[in-house]
């Protein structure tokens, strides 16, 4: 890359691409926090698979039926749930796309701003007011209460500020650190999708399993 970019050029798009993934670690720390608890083996997938079967087939009703009460969990429900959990996700979602408007204008439009421009003082004050009645949300369901050895302080609005912050600095880059970026991604994709998918370590071992419970299945009938 040294040899391809000046050194501003090479430290911008290096920079875009930490923040980008600063960004993403951040937004899913606020996602996953508020999730039920998933299986970390093969075994226990099966278990759950079959005991949400049975809790479906009890509570159906409740967890298909959505409704405005769930969205400041006026039920007060202690554990989250698929309910919950796709609250959390849509509003993390929703919320980094007001950020990124947020930061947009306040990147490019900050002398106007700070010059007393009612237009865009207003639509800065619309999109905060937007973004925290969507940090309430998130704030109001249901978090994981399974014990980590670390957990992140003040949920989720350290998480959130994160995304903000991190978004404000990508937005201070040029257009053209932008382009250079969105290039080296198409380029990045092309060879993933065309090499990586196919002679991912991880399908293989997927298919190997698949051939092996199938090879399992009639020996063990007999």
């Amino acid at each position: 890359m040294a040899f391809l970019f000046e050194l501003e050029v090479l430290v911008e798009l290096m920079s875009i691409g930490t923040l980008l993934a600063y960004s993403l670690v951040a937004a899913c720390v606020a996602i996953l926090r508020y999730q039920p608890d998933q299986p970390c083996s093969d075994t226990e997938m099966e278990k759950l698979n079959g005991e949400e079967c049975e809790r479906e087939a009890a509570t159906s009703e409740p967890e298909k039926s959505f409704q405005m009460k769930h969205l400041l969990n006026i039920d007060c429900d202690a554990s989250p749930s698929k309910t919950s959990g796709h609250i959390v996700y849509g509003c993390v979602s929703l919320i980094s796309f007001v950020f990124i408007f947020l930061c947009l204008i306040l990147a490019q439009k900050i002398d106007a701003i700070l010059e007393g421009s009612a237009l865009w003082i207003s639509l800065c004050a619309i999109l905060s007011l937007i973004a925290f009645g969507i940090t309430i949300v998130i704030w109001r369901q249901p978090e994981n209460k399974t014990r980590l050895n670390f957990k992140v302080p003040a949920l989720p609005v350290l998480p959130l500020f994160s995304v903000f912050i991190n978004l404000y600095f990508m937005m201070q880059l040029n257009a053209w650190t932008w382009v250079r970026f969105l290039v080296w991604m198409a380029i990045g994709f092309l060879i993933y999708f065309i090499y990586g998918v196919r002679n991912s370590v991880e399908e293989k071992n997927s298919k190997e399993k698949t051939s092996n419970t199938i090879y399992k299945g009639p020996s063990s009938s007999v």
